[in-house]
C-alpha cells in the first residue's frame, strides 16, 4: 500500500498544510487540487448528514474508489486531517492514526508553539518531521 499525500484544512476551507509522498500524478493548480478537496469532502458530509438516521448526522471515516482512498478525520474545533492512500490499505482505520497525530504532533508543535500563527499555512519544522515521521511509521505506508 501506499500513501500518496495529506492535507490539513481549517474550518473554512483554508489549506494548512498539504505534504506529498508517493503520489504518481503531480498537480500544477494545487491550489485548485485543494479546493476540490474540500469541496469533496463538505459535499460527501452534507450527503451522509442527509441519509443518516440520526438527528446528529455523520461525516465519512474513509471513502475508497478503485484508484485511491480517503482517510478523514475531523476535530471538535472543524480541522480536517485527509490522508490520500493507494485503495488496498486493507481496512486499517487509519482515522484513528490521524486522530493521534492531531494529538501528537499538532497540539504539541503548532498548538502549543507561541511563534504559530492560527489560520495561517504551517511553517513549523518540528510539526512537518513529526508528521514525515509518523506517515512513514504507518502500516500502510
Amino acid at each position: 500500500m501506499a500513501v500518496y499525500c495529506f492535507y490539513l484544512f481549517d474550518r473554512s476551507g483554508r489549506l494548512l498544510c498539504y505534504r506529498e509522498w508517493s503520489r504518481a500524478r503531480r498537480t500544477h493548480a494545487g491550489e485548485d487540487d485543494a479546493k476540490s478537496m474540500f469541496g469533496l469532502l463538505f459535499a460527501l458530509r452534507n450527503f451522509c448528514s442527509k441519509l443518516s438516521p440520526s438527528p446528529l448526522g455523520g461525516s465519512p471515516k474513509f471513502y475508497i474508489t478503485e484508484t485511491y482512498a480517503l482517510h478523514h478525520h475531523e476535530t471538535p474545533t472543524g480541522l480536517r486531517f485527509l490522508l490520500l492512500t493507494s485503495p488496498d490499505f486493507g481496512g486499517v482505520d487509519i482515522s484513528r492514526h490521524l486522530r493521534d497525530l492531531y494529538a501528537d504532533a499538532y497540539v504539541p508543535y503548532v498548538v502549543k508553539n507561541p511563534l504559530s500563527v492560527r489560520g495561517e499555512v504551517i511553517r513549523v519544522p518540528a510539526f512537518l518531521a513529526r508528521l514525515d515521521a509518523y506517515v512513514r511509521s504507518l502500516p500502510c505506508f
